[in-house]
């Protein structure tokens, strides 16, 4: 089962996103010390509620804790090289703790990409979504998918590390949904733009395939120069991607 995460953070990498992390911990200590106290002089029913609405909140903000922490781990030394203790001593919590959040490594890793693989296909979509020509709405899904990349920099070096190839469907089940949506969406998009007669007339269900590749060794490349300008990559891609599958070079030279 999916394990959902509310992503509304805006992440920093370095020294201060570990200090943030840490700074979360003391906060929520401070809370359930703050409110046990205020809380001690009312009824017992009410008092109970409340410790287990406290309880509640306290088991998702370390959930969230331990989750950036992995993500963070994850991406520097890859799903392999990564442990539980490695995780726990990015949050600044103990390892039961990291253990009662999470059952293990597997679905921690699991949790990252599903959660965060969700929220970018979601970001692409709405990219597109007010665009009807193919060309626009290619240009705009890739500007919000390297925009997302460079909004959640762990989540990049994680997905450029991922074990599986991007241009393969993955074999566990959440992992291949996202695939398989990923995929269509290309799919779709690339036969409606050989239909209006602006894309060459080949397989979209292999080109899309081809286009996951092309955006992996794009992806892994702007990580190994450390580019930090979203526009600049961007449009880097874009132009490899238009060049793949526009047969117009007029067009191709309006976009650019």
């Amino acid at each position: 089962m999916a394990w959902k995460l509310r992503l509304g953070w805006d992440r920093r990498v370095g020294a201060s996103e570990v200090s943030g992390r840490r700074a979360m911990k003391d906060w929520g200590s401070k809370t359930v010390a703050r409110s046990g106290a205020a809380e001690s002089n009312g009824p017992k029913p009410r008092k109970r509620a409340a410790a287990s609405r406290l309880d509640d909140a306290r088991a998702r903000m370390y959930q969230e804790l331990i989750f950036e922490s992995a993500e963070c781990v994850f991406g520097e030394k890859g799903f392999e090289g990564a442990t539980m203790q490695d995780i726990a001593s990015e949050a600044g919590v103990s390892l039961k703790t990291v253990y009662a959040a999470f059952a293990g490594k597997q679905e921690l890793y699991g949790a990252i990409m599903h959660a965060r693989g969700r929220a970018m296909l979601e970001a692409v979509d709405a990219a597109r979504l007010p665009l009807s020509d193919p060309i626009e709405k290619l240009v705009a899904g890739t500007r919000a998918f390297v925009q997302f990349l460079f909004d959640n920099r762990d989540w990049m070096r994680l997905h450029a590390r991922s074990r599986h190839s991007w241009a393969v469907r993955p074999e566990d089940e959440e992992a291949g949904q996202l695939w398989d949506e990923g995929h269509k969406s290309h799919s779709e998009l690339l036969r409606a733009g050989i239909k209006s007669g602006v894309f060459w007339e080949d397989d979209p269900d292999e080109t899309a395939v081809m286009i996951h590749g092309l955006i992996r060794v794009h992806v892994a490349h702007a990580l190994s120069r450390d580019e930090t300008d979203a526009k600049t990559v961007a449009n880097r891609l874009i132009a490899r991607l238009l060049r793949m599958v526009c047969r117009d070079s007029v067009k191709l030279r309006e976009v650019g």
